[in-house]
């Protein structure tokens, strides 16, 4: 059980999401402006962005005392904040809460309270802050434009890839997806992009030339060659405009190259300014941790997390399972209502015919177990529901040879918490 403090800012989830910088900037300016005592990293992307700040972290970790903030946790809320392998402590958040409730309050009476990710962001900031951190790793929670941690003026910003998420607030279009993303993009600060549909690609690189914004992107940079994938992870030789790096990493699955590569670039462009060697880099990316990203958790029977969670990132899981050679797994399955049920499901019935179904409770996005199976049902033939995520996890350890749990974060982590008693 997490402290009051914790649960403080949990509740703050009530006021819901906003995307106005004005608060956030308002409140940073209050405590200081915490964010900007140390050096960043911006990271933005429908899928990847989480693999890319991993990488870059364990990269600077070698020489640099680093922060990373990522979100969501998947079991202690701690795990979003990171300083040198060490999530940051009960008792900072609880000094953090007590000095900031009264700011809080004061906001809320003219109707400009701070919400959840707005507070957990200006902790991260006010932590690496009081850590003397020299460099964060800030992974954008939603969009980019107006997200909360779009305060930071970074020395690199990235775009890892863009696809169909979260239309309902970033646009229906990659065009308009991309829009929002490219709004970290600041004043002649490089950008470095992944692998992007073309209409993103244009829209990212016309606002990169507006801002003078030097543009990287990995595609026209870099190749690749010698690619070896298995259930240990990924390895391959990557050629740069400066070197050539023999990568391997715990992290499987051919659209980790794309990652991999960026984040490579990223070390590049630092190393104009920054000590980071060239096996330091090497070394940073096989040292990842970044869990249940196709993890394996037990090995008998197999049990795989992998935290796909919209229709681009299951194509990138239905494509490792088939590079690793997984033969009709058994997928556990749930999904929050404001996902792409059908093209997900559709996706990964590609690979197997039989899927256990359970039911997260996750704020005002559940989505209902009849209505998960209704779903189902089109794709599979075999549809088992359970409505408890650990007796889930429980019947399929004891049914099943091969099993891959997907389609939520949360989901994932409710089975971290089942695991620890199985």
């Amino acid at each position: 059980m997490e402290r009051e403090e914790i649960e403080y800012i949990y509740n703050l989830r009530r006021f819901g999401m906003k995307l106005d910088l004005s608060i956030m900037r308002e409140f940073a300016e209050i405590r200081g402006n915490p964010q900007d005592k140390f050096k960043s990293v911006h990271i933005a992307g429908t899928n990847g962005k989480g693999s890319v700040a991993s990488a870059i972290y364990s990269i600077l970790r070698k020489n640099y005392n680093v922060g990373i903030y990522t979100s969501p946790h998947l079991v202690r809320y701690s795990e979003r904040i990171i300083v040198n392998d060490r999530e940051i402590s009960e008792d900072y958040i609880a000094r953090f809460v007590l000095e900031v409730k009264p700011i809080i309050e004061e906001l809320a009476k003219e109707n400009r309270n701070p919400t959840f990710f707005e507070v957990s962001t200006m902790l991260a900031f006010e932590y690496f802050s009081y850590m003397n951190v020299d460099f964060a790793v800030l992974e954008v929670g939603l969009g980019g434009r107006l997200d909360a941690t779009n305060i930071v003026m970074p020395e690199i910003t990235s775009i890892v890839t863009i696809d169909l998420d979260h239309t309902h607030i970033l646009g229906d279009t990659i065009r308009d997806i991309a829009r929002e993303k490219a709004g970290i993009i600041k004043p002649n600060v490089p950008v470095v992009i992944g692998e992007n549909k073309k209409e993103a690609i244009e829209e990212i690189k016309r606002i990169a030339e507006l801002r003078n914004a030097p543009y990287h992107n990995i595609w026209d940079e870099m190749e690749f060659e010698d690619v070896h994938i298995d259930l240990n992870g990924l390895r391959f030789k990557a050629h740069t405009p400066i070197s050539t790096y023999t990568i391997e990493t715990p992290l499987p699955g051919k659209h980790q190259i794309t990652n991999m590569l960026v984040a490579i670039r990223i070390a590049e462009l630092l190393q104009e300014n920054y000590s980071i060697s060239h096996s330091d880099i090497e070394d940073g990316i096989k040292n990842i941790k970044w869990k249940d990203r196709f993890q394996v958790k037990r090995r008998r029977p197999l049990l795989i997390f992998d935290s796909a969670h919209n229709p681009s990132a299951a194509r990138a899981l239905v494509s490792t399972i088939r590079d690793v050679g997984i033969e009709e797994p058994t997928f556990l399955f749930s999904i929050l209502s404001d996902k792409n049920i059908d093209e997900f499901l559709k996706e990964i019935s590609k690979v197997s015919k039989k899927i256990i179904v359970t039911e997260i409770d996750y704020e005002r996005r559940r989505t209902e177990l009849e209505d998960i199976v209704e779903h189902a049902k089109k794709y599979f033939s075999e549809v088992i529901p359970i409505k408890n995520p650990c007796d889930a996890l429980k019947y399929a350890m004891e049914n099943e040879k091969k099993i891959i749990a997907t389609g939520s974060i949360y989901l994932l982590g409710e089975l971290e918490k089942c695991l620890m008693s199985l």
